[in-house]
């Protein structure tokens, strides 16, 4: 029995291969040695570097937040200096206030009232009369009396609003600081087990050196250094001129009251006329309604006669023969019929006219409910609104 192996190798050929394979093996080995000793140096190297990364991370907090810290005692103090000028320049305005309440009164009040007031005025009413020239004439008298007041009260509340930005960039300057602080504590109770990596963030690198973050707060600190021992020589002053232009006051009030009561008599007198007047054109509305609707009427019966006459010579038309002549029946139907469309016409023409007119008189009528509603508008400004402010004037104290 024979037999026929194909691709049959020889035992050299068998020899090498196992010698290959061992060799590869053996190959493979070393280099596995070597990339685990590689591995082991690499891991002990990023040890070293994470411990020695973090000391110098968590030393370079402890400086920040010293640095952070001082700071903040230091806008604290600065906070507390202007938030005590401010309060003391807001006690000077108090007092300034209470002196020229004191000296007028509600006097500017009342006048500031009546002016308001007046204002709601419409339309045509809204005029520059006497009443309110002697207003403002009042006004201008009362503030003479002040005038160094408010130049003092301005100089106050000017050196306030410079003191303010800075209390403000103060105070969100140490609500950073203190945000600083507090994610620098969260930071540091940080550990390996409490984090985990996100591929995802991107974090970009502050642009705002260190000379910057320094200079920002001490730039602030000297400049409300500056703007407070600049405005300390402010001094008050408001016990002057409040027996001055007493009479005067009093004349003028009384020229005031007076323009106001004849202002109020031509208001009544307005109002009086117009009501006549509205009266006198609702009548004359009613007689054109009701010439419009005998003139409707009118046309209505003249359209009968037409349509009888149209439809006499409608009927005429079917005569025949020799009969069908313009015969004097025929002359006069459309003698009728022409008379009739006439008459029609000239009824329409004078309804166009009368319902013009209707409605010419009915603006008429909406323009004096509007005017009336003016004028009792501006006579309960003046007469009740505007005399009962002008009770609580009272000069006599001065």
């Amino acid at each position: 029995m024979s037999c026929n192996y194909k691709n049959v190798h020889t035992p050299i050929e068998w020899q090498k291969n196992c010698e290959l394979e061992l060799k590869t093996a053996e190959k493979q080995q070393e280099l596995a040695q070597r990339l685990i000793l590689e591995a082991d140096r690499l891991i002990n190297q990023a040890k070293e570097a994470v411990v020695k990364n973090k000391l110098e991370t968590e030393h370079q907090a402890k400086v920040k937040v010293n640095d952070v810290v001082y700071k903040c005692n230091e806008i604290e103090k600065k906070k507390f200096e202007l938030e005590e000028e401010i309060e003391l320049l807001l006690n000077y305005q108090r007092r300034i206030e209470k002196a020229k309440k004191c000296l007028i009164g509600d006097s500017l009040d009342v006048i500031a009232e009546c002016l308001k007031s007046r204002k709601q005025r419409e339309c045509i009413d809204l005029v520059f009369d006497d009443v309110e020239k002697e207003l403002l004439k009042e006004r201008e008298l009362i503030l003479g009396i002040k005038d160094q007041l408010e130049e003092l009260l301005d100089k106050v509340l000017l050196q306030i609003r410079k003191l303010r930005p800075f209390a403000y960039n103060l105070a969100e300057d140490l609500h950073l600081k203190q945000n600083t602080l507090k994610i620098e504590e969260h930071n540091e109770q940080l550990n390996e087990k409490c984090s985990v990596l996100d591929t995802k963030n991107v974090f970009k690198p502050a642009m705002i050196s260190m000379i910057e973050w320094d200079c920002f707060t001490s730039d602030i600190i000297t400049k409300a250094d500056k703007v407070l021992v600049d405005g300390r020589p402010i001094r008050a002053f408001f016990d002057k001129c409040l027996n001055k232009m007493t009479e005067d006051l009093k004349v003028q009030s009384d020229i005031v009251n007076q323009a106001i009561r004849l202002r109020v008599d031509e208001y009544e007198q307005m109002i009086e006329n117009l009501n006549k007047q509205k009266t006198e054109t609702i009548d004359k509305i009613n007689q054109v309604q009701i010439t419009i609707d005998n003139l409707v009427k009118a046309v209505d019966d003249k359209q009968s006669h037409l349509a009888i006459a149209h439809t006499r010579l409608l009927n005429r038309t079917r005569r025949e023969g020799i009969e069908l002549c313009r015969d004097e029946v025929e002359v006069q139907l459309y003698d009728e019929v022409l008379e009739l469309e006439n008459n029609v016409k000239g009824l329409k023409k004078m309804i166009a006219e009368s319902v013009e007119c209707l409605r010419r008189l009915k603006q008429v009528s909406t323009r004096i409910d509007i005017q009336l509603q003016i004028k009792k508008n501006s006579l309960r400004i003046d007469n009740e609104l505007c005399f009962e402010q002008r009770k609580r004037v009272n000069y006599s104290f001065y």
